[in-house]
């Protein structure tokens, strides 16, 4: 019984039958046309593409009796030879069986003759990468100046092992893998010519494990075929081939969306139940949430040529769950599980965990929008009011770190659920007045009689005139020491330490140092070992002194950036009860 396989039997006979290459068609047939065809060619690309197929059809096109021609009329005794692989002057070499020097001498010598039957010898070697340097050396000679009939192709998988002198030489054709659309027309060309069931879920799930190689996809078709008696839809296809359901991907990416950790991690366990590869899991789920980002960054559908049409509606409601930068953090932490599965011994253990890391992380605001929505709670805290604060509020907020934000310098993305947060203690606080306009330079006799903590309060006033940023870090620390020289700044937290550090923000703490107490001071900035000269606001006169645990809470930065923001002031303190507790 001879039976000749989908991949054999619908071979490209034409130019016009390459699927996928116009690009090197379209040279090649104009090149004819012309009489410009080369003497030496190199086809290199991904398995499967043509490379091949397309040097054979270019020997066709060559020796074809109604030619050269970029049509070969395919039923000429040159035309059938060479389809049959039987013609004298064709000859095709595997260059992995033929690797020695003296194969490549015996084939240089047998070129100088002229050819038998057809106009021209043409020689194809296929997988010429193959060939040891001596071989290609033997082959420079003739390769740079060969006889006037005779044609080189070399078609390889790995041109980079091919020697630059012999690149040099060649006309060189890179062949590109076949889009995921076309695979399908192929297919699906193929089965309604061959009399089979399909459907399109099932043919492009087939197309994507061919991985843009149009041989695989022909062979695997076979392979379906065989296994369900003609008939090729997706659980035919997910059966046979013991590929997992696309649509069991699309529910993983929806919990992951949804914060939903608990089904995120079903899922991923019977998807390796069922023999889902980990690092396939991983690949699939980088690629989806590429397309992910694409759809949100482009509203092109050819942006998504990849995908068959009755994916791309999923991927647009599925990327209209979450903001751009969402998305583009889901594909950083899965790019990392991705180098920690390559490296681990428990694939599985190490991808369930990064999905479940994915479905917890909640939804962060874009930079922009939470600047705007920041910028609108400071006009209305700062105009809701048109009468005077009252005296209590005056005393209680400090002189010179009481102002407004005046910059939105390097603020990150901020989670939509602090914003709502801040909204709700905007309307349990009473309005607050005007904002009080940043700190001029003091006289440095007025800066002498000031105490200590007005004078600290002043410096931050003049810092966060010229960088915001920097004036939240500095406000997270204290004054340690002062003398006529040096002004020494106490910090308890690494960042804030590291911020404080750098040259260029201690440039800017050494100008502003310069301008408010008159003199010239040098910066130095330590991690706080001792208590603070000043630590939270000066405790207003005639209110007394705070306790202790509520002086903790105004010292916190976050407090205290919260209060300057809101302009509100400590009513009581609650502490969470443990869970479990009556």
């Amino acid at each position: 019984m001879s039976y000749l396989v989908l991949a054999r039997k619908w071979r490209p006979q034409t130019f016009d039958d390459v699927i996928g290459q116009e690009h090197v068609t379209r040279t090649l047939r104009n090149a004819i046309r012309s009489e410009r065809v080369a003497h030496a060619f190199l086809f290199t690309g991904p398995r499967g593409v043509g490379k091949t197929t397309t040097a054979r059809l270019l020997a066709k096109a060559l020796n074809c009796e109604q030619g050269p021609t970029p049509d070969p009329c395919n039923a000429c005794s040159q035309c059938e030879e060479i389809t049959n692989r039987s013609a004298i002057d064709v000859l095709e070499i595997d260059g992995a069986s033929h690797t020695g020097v003296d194969n490549v001498r015996d084939l240089t010598e047998g070129v100088q003759y002229r050819p038998a039957k057809g106009r021209f010898r043409v020689v194809i070697i296929d997988e010429v990468h193959m060939l040891s340097n001596a071989a290609f050396n033997a082959l420079l000679k003739t390769l740079e100046e060969p006889p006037a009939h005779v044609k080189f192709i070399f078609a390889t998988t790995e041109s980079h092992k091919i020697l630059q002198t012999i690149l040099s030489r060649c006309q060189r054709y890179d062949f590109k893998r076949i889009a995921l659309r076309d695979l399908i027309q192929q297919l699906e060309h193929l089965t309604q010519a061959e009399d089979f069931e399909c459907d399109e879920a099932g043919l492009a799930l087939l197309a994507r494990e061919a991985d843009g190689s149009l041989r695989d996809a022909e062979s695997l078709l076979d392979q379906v075929v065989a296994w369900s008696n003609g008939r090729v839809d997706e659980a035919a296809v997910r059966d046979a081939l013991g590929v997992a359901d696309r649509q069991a991907l699309f529910r993983v990416v929806e919990a992951i969306l949804a914060e939903d950790p608990a089904q995120v991690l079903q899922l991923t366990g019977d998807l390796y139940q069922y023999g889902y590869d980990p690092r396939r899991l991983c690949h699939d789920l980088l690629q989806h949430f590429h397309d992910l980002v694409v759809v949100k960054v482009s509203s092109d559908v050819s942006a998504l040529a990849d995908l068959p049409d009755h994916e791309v509606e999923i991927v647009r409601k599925q990327a209209a769950l979450r903001s751009r930068e969402d998305l583009q953090r889901f594909f950083a932490s899965l790019l990392e599980a991705e180098e920690a599965v390559r490296k681990s011994a428990y694939t599985q253990l190490v991808v369930e965990m990064a999905l479940v890391k994915l479905a917890s992380q909640p939804p962060v605001l874009p930079i922009q929008e939470a600047l705007t929505k920041l910028e609108e709670l400071q006009h209305e805290f700062g105009s809701s009011s048109s009468r005077p604060a009252s005296a209590k509020q005056q005393r209680f907020r400090p002189s010179a770190s009481a102002g407004s934000i005046g910059s939105t310098e390097s603020i990150e993305s901020i989670g939509s659920s602090g914003l709502k947060d801040s909204t709700d203690s905007k309307r349990a606080s009473p309005p607050r007045p005007p904002a009080v306009p940043a700190a001029a330079p003091v006289a440095s006799d007025t800066v002498e009689h000031l105490e200590q903590g007005e004078q600290w309060d002043g410096f931050l006033a003049m810092v966060r005139s010229k960088k915001i940023s920097l004036f939240f870090a500095l406000k997270a620390g204290y004054l340690l020491d002062e003398t006529s020289t040096v002004l020494q700044i106490g910090v308890d937290k690494d960042p804030y330490l590291k911020e404080l550090s750098r040259q260029e923000n201690r440039t800017i703490l050494e100008e502003s140092a310069e301008q408010f107490f008159g003199r010239k001071l040098t910066i130095e900035v330590q991690k706080g070992k001792h208590e603070p000269a000043t630590k939270g606001p000066i405790s207003p006169p005639g209110e007394g002194n705070t306790s202790h645990q509520s002086a903790q809470d105004l010292a916190d930065p976050l407090v205290k950036t919260a209060l300057d923001i809101l302009g509100g002031e400590i009513q009581e303190r609650r502490t969470p009860r443990a869970s479990g507790t009556g």
